[in-house]
């Protein structure tokens, strides 16, 4: 799925992270880490189950809490997806 924009990426990683910690999805922002988020490692487990099975990329659970704020964590997986 090439044509995904990290727009459309962050609004789907947004959601799936809301569901996973109960937040409201508008009190997420791209500067926030996801442990600032409240993320647990198997919410993290899951998380990324969704986005391979949505845009056809793997990705490492433990990659997601390396990045400083949930827009690096999606740029990384847009570079995963051109790549």
């Amino acid at each position: 799925m090439s044509d995904v924009n990290e727009t459309a990426l962050f609004s789907f990683l947004r959601e799936q992270i809301a569901q996973r910690t109960r937040s409201a999805p508008e009190t997420i922002s791209e500067d926030m880490t996801l442990s600032d988020i409240g993320l647990q490692s198997i919410d993290a487990v899951l998380v990324c189950g969704e986005v391979e099975d949505r845009f056809n990329v793997e990705i490492d659970p433990a990659e997601i809490f390396e990045h400083d704020s949930l827009r690096e964590f999606a740029q990384s997986v847009l570079s995963r997806m051109a790549g």
